[in-house]
């Protein structure tokens, strides 16, 4: 009978001091981990989402930086593809424009044949005239060449221009025998030194240095 009615009436659990029957420990353990794991699952999430869009950003850039390096070497390429091939289509245009101008130019005919001219017949006469002339020239432009004032370089320009103006007289008409006697006035002035004598003219703005500049400058550079 005594062991009948202990198992129908089990041990009572043990207390606390205010009564109550304390819970299970291995309930409360668990209860417990399962919590704290929800409660740091959201910050997992937002950790992965912040270094996923971390990685992204820095995937974004580098490819950027890439397509700019690539855009930057195909500029490159083909500037210096244009600029090798310029001189090429230059010198292309250049012999096209050489072929063209050939194609279109006339065809040069010969020029008609002249006669040789005949040697021109100068009498004694004629070459003691220059001569006269010559050593009258000479005799003026030494005098230029030497003269220190101003002047005295006047007086000597107005000299020269009048024995100029009398070859036409000393020499007889006719062009020949006038052009002839040009020559050899403008040749003594250049064996007294010409071109010095007809610089120092310019610059003095004399009214007879003028005068002669233009009438032996027109003989000098024609002859």
């Amino acid at each position: 009978v005594a062991v009948s009615s202990a198992r129908a009436h089990p041990p009572a659990r043990p207390r606390s001091r205010s009564g109550r029957v304390p819970a299970a420990a291995g309930g409360m353990t668990a209860s417990s981990s399962g919590s704290s794991i929800l409660s740091r699952l959201p910050v997992k999430i937002a950790l992965a989402c912040g270094v996923g869009a971390l990685l992204l950003g820095c995937l974004y850039m580098v490819l950027s930086w890439y397509l700019k390096q690539q855009r930057k070497a195909a500029r490159l390429d083909k500037k210096k593809r244009r600029e090798s091939s310029e001189p090429r289509r230059r010198k292309q245009a250049a012999e096209q424009d050489v072929v063209r101008a050939r194609a279109s130019a006339p065809v040069a005919r010969p020029p008609p044949q002249r006669a040789p001219a005949a040697p021109l017949n100068r009498g004694s006469e004629v070459i003691a005239k220059e001569a006269e002339l010559k050593r009258d020239a000479l005799h003026v432009f030494r005098r230029l060449q030497a003269s220190a004032s101003a002047e005295e370089k006047s007086a000597l320009c107005k000299e020269a221009v009048a024995v100029y103006d009398s070859i036409e007289r000393r020499v007889g008409g006719g062009m020949a025998p006038i052009t002839s006697g040009r020559i050899v006035f403008c040749n003594a002035l250049m064996e007294c030194g010409g071109l010095d004598e007809l610089r120092d003219c310019q610059e003095s703005k004399d009214p007879h240095a003028s005068a002669l500049v233009e009438r032996v400058v027109p003989i000098i550079f024609s002859t």
